[in-house]
């Protein structure tokens, strides 16, 4: 009985507990619905004025490059100590010295043939001297002749003298007449003797300046400063006329051809940038800190090439050639580098840079605005492998979202992310 009764107060108790429990839960409360949307990152774009960079590569070459050949033959009797691959030498030093022993003695010779044939030109303008006072000597004795005869005609015709001494006096005159007739002829061919002397004068002329050009030639030397590229020959060694003995490029001094699309053309200014040339950097990347020169455009060649039918533009980069500059073989630009050249065209106002994979098809653009997703059309001016520029859609302050969203649509509810943490919308 006890625990019958026992039981039936724990039951009691239990079904009071729960109906306790039952009326004393919590009651729900009715909460309003809310709708989040996507959330996205955004970037604000404003507009800039950006020089129109144009890029192309290729490689360096010496603007001017030499080819030392020998203009004299001979014997190598000196050189250089810095003609050797890689040496740098002066405008004006001597490469090499050929021995001018032989050519010094042509000198002397060609002196000589000067000296003698002046001679004789001072021999004929003498005698021609002499041909003349004859000539007025001569002249005189045929006047003097003739009158002679004149006498004796008069005389004969007075009966006052023979016929022997008319006889004589007429011979006395061709006699003198002869004589006169001789000295002229003598010196009539004066002129064609001086013409062959003063020939021969000028053929000896010649033949020292050749001896003496061929006399300089015996030393080769640069006309600027120069940078080796090559030896072909040692000290002993015999020489022919027109034998290679190395080259050298100028130094400080190098043209790089690059090919710009057709296309690109439309970024350089309508003047060329004067006589300037457009600016140009020309990087080199195979180091570990690329290096920067400068140059300019200095010209744009006539004629497309016929493969890639782009148009060849030289750029010219100036180094120093004195100093430390051109001593540091690191920090030289060299011939057969390959480089990057950027080439600064003109300006060009209002215009918006943007990462590329923020455009999307149809050259449309994402913004936020009022919490919701616009899809802009926007126009490129020029796109580049990782970033466009665009002329006309957006305005200053848009912002550009950046995050990838699938199933986009116009309207579409978006949250921005801001440094601050996430801003919510509700309906």
């Amino acid at each position: 009985m006890f625990k019958t009764v026992r039981v039936a107060v724990v039951l009691l108790v239990a079904v009071a507990i729960a109906v306790m429990l039952v009326q004393l839960r919590p009651r729900a409360e009715k909460q309003s619905r809310t709708t989040d949307g996507r959330l996205v990152e955004v970037v604000s774009t404003h507009p800039q004025t950006l020089p129109m960079i144009v890029e192309a590569y290729g490689t360096v070459a010496p603007r001017e490059s030499l080819k030392l050949v020998a203009e004299v033959r001979g014997q190598v009797v000196a050189m250089h100590p810095a003609f050797i691959e890689g040496g740098f030498v002066k405008s004006g030093e001597v490469l090499l010295s050929i021995d001018p022993r032989d050519y010094e003695l042509a000198v002397r010779r060609a002196n000589v043939g000067i000296r003698q044939a002046q001679a004789e030109l001072d021999r004929l303008a003498q005698d021609i001297l002499n041909l003349k006072a004859n000539l007025k000597l001569a002249r005189s004795d045929v006047d003097l002749a003739l009158a002679e005869v004149n006498r004796f005609k008069n005389l004969a015709g007075k009966n006052m003298t023979s016929q022997s001494v008319l006889d004589k006096a007429d011979r006395q005159y061709l006699t003198s007449r002869e004589r006169l007739q001789a000295l002229e002829n003598q010196l009539a061919v004066t002129g064609p003797d001086r013409i062959r002397l003063e020939s021969q004068l000028e053929m000896a002329r010649v033949a020292m300046e050749q001896a003496s050009l061929d006399l300089e030639r015996c030393q080769i030397d640069t006309p600027f400063d120069a940078w080796v590229t090559q030896k072909e020959v040692e000290v002993g060694q015999h020489l022919a006329a027109g034998q290679s003995v190395g080259s050298v490029y100028r130094a400080g001094a190098f043209d790089i051809e690059v090919k710009i699309p057709m296309a690109d053309l439309a970024w350089f200014p309508d003047d060329g940038g004067s006589e300037q040339g457009l600016p140009v950097e020309v990087l080199f990347m195979e180091t570990a800190t690329p290096k920067l020169w400068h140059g300019r455009l200095a010209r744009v060649k006539a004629a497309l090439d016929q493969t890639t039918r782009t148009l060849p533009v030289v750029i010219e980069v100036d180094e120093p050639t004195s100093g430390g500059a051109m001593i540091a073989a690191a920090d030289r630009l060299k011939p057969g580098m390959f480089v990057t050249v950027r080439i600064q065209g003109r300006q060009v106002k209002n215009v918006h840079r943007l990462p590329r994979h923020l455009v999307h098809d149809g050259d449309t653009v994402y913004l936020a605005a009022d919490d919701q997703l616009s899809v802009r059309p926007v126009t490129i001016l020029r796109r580049f492998k990782k970033s466009v520029l665009i002329s006309d859609g957006l305005s200053d302050g848009d912002l550009v979202v950046t995050s990838p969203l699938s199933g986009a649509v116009p309207g579409m509810r978006i949250r921005l992310k801001t440094e601050d943490g996430i801003q919510k919308t509700e309906d």
